[in-house]
């Protein structure tokens, strides 16, 4: 019975069994037969990610070739870098260790795709024509290029969902009003700035500015040229009725330092002020030429006026 079951079942099983053991037989083969066509001594390892590419897709080929020892490998064999081409070596790194069974080199090459399809395809990197030399002797080693699987970036059917294009996306809220308020009070601040500044310099003048003598004093010498004669004269003049008007009364070289005495607030101007009143009286008595300049007593009453401001 059992004979006659194993001679109804091997017809069967036999043409289901004959792939099997073809496909084992291929495992058991040689992986490549690459290095057998390779010179002697020479062996080839390349390693490359074949999926995930897109168009101007970067490929990373390590590979590995071993050759007899004292070649050394020419850089000029390797590919030229940014060639245009559909893919092209964009960078290339070697190392060298020399070991017992000859020199090994690593390499990593940088490949970068610029060609894409309407479908993914299997397409091969660029075949590599190393050369080796030692001395005179030239080892020529052919490297078959990897293949990688390269998509491409439109989507397999251009229907009416594709093209149709997204709505705009809405502005973020974006309230005005404080906005608004902030450059209203920026501006404000820059307004009194600037006005402060004017009637610091004295571009502009205040109603108060009436009652401060040194002040009124400055606005008018700022105006006398250092280059006229007349204009120390003036100047002098000018100091002086201010002086009068902030004192109430009449200030000369002789009542001078008891009127002093009385404002403390003009002790550290007192030296110039004492000093000014003798030029007076020199020029104006003696007939002498004045010791002082316009651009001091200009200087001297706008330090006064500083008096009246603060």
């Amino acid at each position: 019975m059992m004979r006659f079951a194993c001679a109804m079942f091997t017809p069967m099983i036999a043409p289901m069994l004959l792939p099997a053991c073809a496909i084992a037989l291929l495992g058991w083969m040689p992986a490549s037969s690459a290095a057998e066509s390779q010179p002697p001594g020479v062996s080839i390892e390349s390693h490359t990610r074949e999926t995930d590419y897109t168009l101007g897709s970067i490929a990373h080929q390590h590979l590995q070739v071993r050759v007899p020892a004292g070649f050394t490998l020419d850089p000029g064999s390797l590919p030229q870098k940014a060639q245009n081409e559909a893919i092209e070596l964009r960078d290339a790194h070697w190392t060298l260790s020399s070991k017992a069974d000859g020199n090994h080199y690593d390499f990593v090459l940088d490949w970068q795709i610029f060609v894409a399809w309407a479908s993914v395809k299997n397409i091969p990197l660029k075949p590599l024509h190393l050369v080796f030399k030692n001395k005179q002797q030239t080892l020529n080693v052919d490297v078959l290029g990897d293949k990688v699987l390269v998509s491409t970036l439109l989507p397999p059917k251009m229907d009416d969902a594709h093209v149709k294009l997204y709505a705009d996306a809405p502005l973020p809220a974006w309230p005005l009003q404080p906005v608004l308020l902030r450059m209203l009070g920026f501006g404000l601040l820059l307004l009194l700035a600037l006005t402060y500044l004017a009637w610091v310099m004295g571009w502009i003048q205040l109603p108060q500015e009436r009652r401060m003598p040194f002040r009124q004093a400055w606005r008018t010498m700022r105006t006398f040229s250092d280059q006229d004669p007349n204009a120390i004269k003036l100047a002098m003049r000018t100091l002086t009725h201010a002086m009068d008007q902030f004192a109430g009364q009449a200030v000369t070289a002789e009542n001078l330092s008891s009127w002093l005495q009385q404002q403390p607030r003009l002790a550290p101007h007192a030296a110039a002020l004492q000093a000014f009143y003798a030029d007076v009286q020199r020029t104006f008595f003696a007939g002498q030429s004045p010791a002082c300049a316009v651009s001091e007593l200009r200087a001297l009453a706008r330090q006064l006026s500083q008096l009246e401001v603060s």
